[in-house]
């Protein structure tokens, strides 16, 4: 550790003592707030460190509790489009509530169920070894963008140039899942300015890079709010996140009435944001996207069916928008005969900031996303099946458009993909896996069944005509898949190793890396996190041409959280963090045919906090971004130059 290494630590030391903690977050006031929450609420696995941390910075005691997971009833039919009983047209498979009784009434059949105790009970449980299928969309996994179209904010590129050409510098993007469609994030650049998220999520810090760091100023919210992520683009910045406030129901319960909000500031002068508009819906933050200069925003909605809940009382239990009622004609059905539960939708054009083009509410058990450049697919796993929803979206307008249903479970959004018109989809059912192809309607027009038994699938990859998907049990098979023939996919290839790959992604036309574990043959001993690079130039014949183990590393945020990874083709890095030992660092490593992966930068992450460590690029510097530190290296030989504690 240099001399600059050492007071970095101490000054790290000094503010942490100085920091107070308040009363109500006391090991003993912490107690008494948790025997208040409803005992029927359980913790789910994927929500439990987001929960930890909510709860220390902004006493979001139940913000990370929910109800059970009921399996929901659902109409078994073959290739069948899951239509409620509300005004549907013949074609779409959505239906949608003629008025807001209907509604009621799917939610007093949870009541009735839930008093007769005749729902499946308990949490909504997954076969021995099966990942959580709700890992949310803020932890999966992406093709990076080497640049994201500036007109996805508004605005022109040419306007963009004009007001920053002398400002900005080449500069990294955020790794996302859908090349044009843009992601939110705690770290963001705009080629001059670093916008990062505060630890404590009340505000984001804008950093001046020109000359050295320097504190440039803030964007801060209230205290019942939390920022979860944001976008910068185009002289614009969107916070979204959530609000929260706590109240006693009639029947005694504490509940917390949360809303989520995107906020839009001008960055015309980044070290004074001016604020521009809001945009508020019911429910909590799930995620949100970007493309061709509208936002779409995601929330979970819960109805609180347990004390008193009235059909005249429609605003404690139909979404609100801006604190308008959602019409019910914007309302989806449930694929059960009840519901609790609503994925609330809306679009906001950044160019008009203060108000929603327009928003849409369906009924589901959870669930996750997965958003093409036309469509919003919402997929919610039912026991043994998956419900799929399609939502249309142009220009700000959402339209409910198909449902359908699949066997088996989506391990995450790579394993479901738009091409042509028609959704390829990867799942996983009990001991096999299963390949479909749907068409518009969600009808399943071509499948392959019965692939790598008593394995599951890990990881995907698909674009174009060919895909490629990972299983494992004791090896690492590497598919390969045909679909250009829709209607007959084919395995036409491959790849048996040992260990498996987390997460995939395209290195240039002929080549695909993969990042995972090395894991000896008997499929039990691991050796560390492994880089893998796939020759595909003969989708028939994949070759593992290239690998690296990284030893005592085992465990790699990439592997969690695509957008933790700063991959760029033309750069030749591949950057992302891990855990070595009983600490975190930060890796870059480049790749050559010939001699492999080498590894250029191998040094310790400093921050703190919750949030993944971040790995940004402008010009030759590279910013790893962790809590409030901020640590600067030459990418010309990778040695620190810089760092600042907010």
């Amino acid at each position: 550790m240099n001399k600059k290494e050492q007071e970095l630590l101490n000054q790290i030391r000094e503010k942490s003592e100085a920091v107070n903690v308040p009363k109500s977050l006391e090991p003993g006031e912490m107690e008494e707030l948790l025997k208040k929450r409803p005992k029927k609420f359980v913790w789910k696995k994927a929500y439990i460190a987001a929960a930890a941390c909510c709860l220390l910075v902004c006493g979001l005691a139940y913000g990370m509790m929910k109800e059970p997971d009921y399996v929901s009833y659902v109409e078994r039919e073959d290739n069948a489009g899951v239509v409620g009983e509300g005004g549907v047209s013949s074609d779409s498979g959505l239906a949608t509530a003629q008025d807001y009784e209907e509604v009621y009434g799917y939610l007093e059949e949870r009541i009735n169920a839930m008093s007769a105790g005749s729902y499946d009970g308990g949490a909504k449980t997954m076969e021995s070894g099966m990942e959580d299928a709700a890992s949310t969309d803020m932890a999966e996994q992406s093709i990076a963008m080497d640049a994201t179209p500036m007109e996805m904010m508004g605005g022109s590129a040419a306007e963009a140039k004009t007001a920053a050409a002398a400002e900005t510098a080449e500069h990294s993007e955020t790794n996302v899942r859908q090349e044009g469609v843009d992601e939110a994030d705690v770290v963001k650049t705009d080629g001059r300015y670093l916008y990062t998220l505060r630890d404590n999520g009340r505000a984001v810090a804008v950093v001046d890079t020109r000359d050295g760091l320097k504190a440039a100023g803030e964007v801060k919210v209230d205290d019942t709010c939390t920022i979860s992520e944001f976008y910068v683009q185009n002289g614009k910045m969107v916070l979204v996140g959530q609000s929260y406030r706590e109240e006693k129901t009639k029947g005694g319960w504490y509940m917390g009435e949360q809303n989520t909000f995107a906020v839009t500031y001008d960055l015309s002068n980044p070290e004074k944001p001016e604020k521009l508009g809001e945009v508020t819906q019911s429910g909590s933050y799930t995620s949100s996207r970007m493309a061709e200069g509208y936002l779409y925003l995601f929330s979970h909605y819960y109805v609180n069916t347990y004390d008193g809940m009235e059909a005249k009382d429609t605003e404690s239990y139909i979404p609100l928008i801006n604190q308008v009622l959602l019409p019910e004609s914007d309302i989806y059905l449930p694929s059960a005969k009840q519901a609790y539960m609503y994925e609330v939708i809306s679009s906001v054009d950044i160019n008009k900031p203060e108000e929603a083009k327009d928003s849409k509410a369906i009924f589901t058990d959870g669930g996750e996303l997965y958003v093409s450049n036309q469509n919003i697919y919402w997929y919610d796993w039912h026991g043994q099946d998956t419900v799929i929803r399609r939502i249309s979206y142009k220009e700000g307008k959402l339209k409910g458009e198909a449902s359908g249903m699949i066997n088996g479970y989506i391990h995450d959004s790579f394993c479901i993909d738009e091409h042509k018109g028609n959704l390829r989809v990867i799942t996983t059912e009990r001991d096999t896996n299963s390949v479909y192809v749907l068409d518009k309607n969600l009808k399943v027009i071509g499948s392959i069944k019965g692939l790598a038994e008593d394995e599951r699938v890990y990881s995907a990859r698909l674009l174009g005509d060919v895909g490629y998907f990972v299983t494992y049990r004791e090896t690492d098979p590497l598919f390969s898949v045909d679909f250009s023939d829709p209607e007959n996919p084919k395995i036409i290839g491959e790849l048996k190793i040992p260990g498996f790959s987390e997460y995939l992604h395209f290195y240039g036309e002929d080549m695909l890396l993969g990042i995972g574990m090395d894991v000896e043959e008997d499929g039990f001993s691991t050796n560390g996190v492994k880089l893998s690079m796939f020759d595909i130039s003969d989708n028939t014949d994949v070759k593992e041409v290239q690998k690296y183990v990284m030893k005592n590393v085992y465990s790699a945020d990439v592997m969690y959280d695509y957008r933790a990874a700063l991959i760029d083709v033309k750069k030749n890095i591949i950057g992302f963090s891990a855990n070595e030992g009983d600490g975190e660092k930060y890796y870059v490593f480049s790749y050559d045919a010939d001699n492999g992966f080498e590894c250029l930068m191998n040094e310790t992450v400093n921050g703190n906090g919750y949030q993944t460590a971040r790995g940004v690029y402008i010009d030759t510097n590279l910013y790893v971004v962790k809590g409030n530190i901020i640590e600067v290296y030459s990418m010309k030989d990778y040695h620190k130059v810089d760092d600042i504690i907010l």
